[in-house]
């Protein structure tokens, strides 16, 4: 099959209104090893836009000298819908404005459980056999979900692009940080290769964070089934959610070196045929997920931070101050920013007028953190 771009119309939510996904498609449909790429979900997070631009050249040089030897999914404007919450310049882009609201990277249809009850008593621990069973069990549950609503048609299109892959790549940014990934702690060996080729010293690992986000949903059924079958069942899926730096970090340099580093991983998983490249993946450090202190505003007001994206801090340590305009004394009116754990200074927010109690800045610590929970390990 040659290159080709399908596109994808979502159900129209007011009349006179309609929006596309655009997906574009290289190499043999059911060619392995699959991998799907995906940008802009949280549509106020444009780094992947450009990045994947440039991939899809590099693609395209690539399917005309005959290199793609598995299959290639890009998606490169995975939400219009958010794309077109624009307020005076303004595009918030995080959460839906309709179906109930809510971060559009959170709670995912989870197929786990109906995908089991379509195949008990059909494994057999031949993994060929039982990937192709699941595979279709799980196009079969995807084909009932709903697509009454806009965001419902989307969040199906973008699953039916997806869930058969074998690695999903879902990229993101922060406000302001250093490359950084969040990695399922079964899958921290698998992408290290990835983070190295990105130049991520930073990866922070988790089991279950509760949240249903996109990456975690594309796995979920695997890992609900070898909650059952254990080691019978092979993970047919693995994800991850890639954390391109800041929301401002956007130029041809970056998006090049980026493309360049996925294009290369591709070779290295044999996606595309090429010499296959050399990684040292001695910097990158996995980092608890349940061990990210998350930062929190004394107050409100206007921060200043006295430490720098990606700077080692200790507990105890001051990494800035929030300064309360209100305050009728302005000796005392700045109030301190304390780590509560040793680790690395990786994100923080980009503005600087913060709110009292949000979550400003985060340090990836190694330890656990007791007011961290397990199974609620994302704030919105």
């Amino acid at each position: 099959m040659a290159y080709q771009i399908f596109s994808h119309t979502l159900p129209s939510a007011t009349p006179g209104t309609q929006r596309v996904l655009k997906a574009h498609h290289f190499g043999e449909a059911g060619a392995r090893p699959k991998v799907y790429l995906q940008a802009g979900l949280h549509a106020d997070e444009w780094p992947g836009f450009l990045v994947l631009n440039r991939l899809l050249k590099r693609l395209k040089t690539a399917e005309e000298a005959g290199l793609i030897q598995g299959e290639i999914i890009i998606v490169p404007v995975a939400n219009p819908i958010g794309l077109a919450q624009n307020f005076h310049g303004y595009i918030p882009g995080r959460f839906a404005f309709s179906d109930g609201g809510g971060n559009f990277n959170r709670n995912w249809p989870q197929l786990g459980t109906k995908v089991e009850k379509r195949i008990k008593g059909d494994i057999t621990g031949h993994e060929d056999h039982d990937l192709v069973l699941i595979r279709q069990a799980i196009n079969d549950e995807l084909a009932l979900l709903p697509e009454a609503t806009e965001l419902q048609g989307m969040k199906k299109t973008l699953l039916a692009l997806s869930m058969d892959a074998d690695e999903i790549i879902d990229l993101h940014c922060s406000g302001e940080a250093s490359m950084h990934a969040y990695v399922a702690q079964e899958f921290e060996n698998h992408f290290a290769p990835l983070l190295a080729l990105l130049g991520a010293k930073v990866g922070l690992s988790e089991l279950e964070t509760g949240a249903s986000s996109f990456d975690e949903t594309n796995v979920s059924v695997w890992r609900h089934l070898k909650s059952h079958y254990a080691h019978l069942i092979p993970w047919g899926a693995r994800s991850l959610t890639l954390e391109l730096r800041g929301e401002n970090d956007i130029s041809d340099e970056f998006a090049e070196q980026d493309a360049k580093a996925l294009y290369d991983y591709f070779v290295l998983r044999g996606v595309l045929a090429g010499e296959t490249p050399v990684v040292d993946v001695s910097n990158v450090e996995y980092y608890p997920l349940d061990a990210m202190d998350l930062v929190k505003a004394p107050c409100a007001g206007i921060v200043c931070y006295h430490k720098e994206i990606g700077d080692e801090v200790e507990a105890g340590e001051v990494i800035g101050e929030v300064v309360n305009l209100m305050e009728d004394d302005v000796s005392t009116s700045s109030y301190p920013l304390v780590a509560r754990t040793n680790g690395v200074f990786f994100a923080r927010v980009q503005r600087r007028l913060v709110v009292y109690g949000e979550s400003i800045a985060k340090i990836a610590g190694r330890e656990h953190l007791a007011f961290r929970e397990i199974g609620h390990l994302f704030e919105d």
